[in-house]
């Protein structure tokens, strides 16, 4: 038997229709499957037997909801984290992705090692995170960048 990661796809081994399935999703994934199939031009049949493919092999994970604006937790910022040289970023990685309040915690390369997404109730809550993030051993940085406003496509 092949390893889960054996069956996923790479991208580009997803032919047109997928792609466009995959954006009708995103777009709307309480979409019917009539409607879907419309909007890439095969049969309900078809659009089923894709999108159960789509899902075997990785490249849909799950369905979830975006929150309204109403919904949204009232302290959201990303914090711009640098650390001292050597392989703390992948290592703390996954502990900061795990805290309480951290939405998403992207390793990059530059200036900047890391940019962690949070959403707090409280600014409150949103300072304590911050001090637990400059706490951490190997982060010799952090920057805090506030969410004013959001616009979505």
């Amino acid at each position: 038997m092949t390893d889960k990661k054996e069956q996923r796809m790479g991208r580009a081994e997803l032919d047109a229709k997928d792609v466009a399935l995959l954006r009708s999703l995103e777009r709307n994934a309480r979409a019917s499957l009539v409607s879907l199939a419309r909007d890439i031009d095969l049969s309900r049949s078809a659009t089923h037997d894709r999108i159960a493919r789509l899902e075997e092999i990785g490249a849909i994970e799950g369905y979830t909801i975006r929150l309204g604006r109403e919904a949204k937790r009232a302290a959201r910022a990303f914090f711009s984290l640098g650390f001292v040289s050597g392989p703390a970023q992948t290592e703390l990685a996954p502990k900061i992705s795990e805290m309480k309040g951290v939405r998403a915690a992207h390793c990059l390369s530059g200036d900047i090692d890391m940019l962690v997404y949070c959403e707090c109730e409280t600014n409150d809550e949103l300072g304590a995170l911050r001090n637990e993030l400059a706490n951490l051993a190997g982060v010799s940085t952090i920057v805090t960048r506030p969410i004013l406003s959001t616009s979505t496509a």
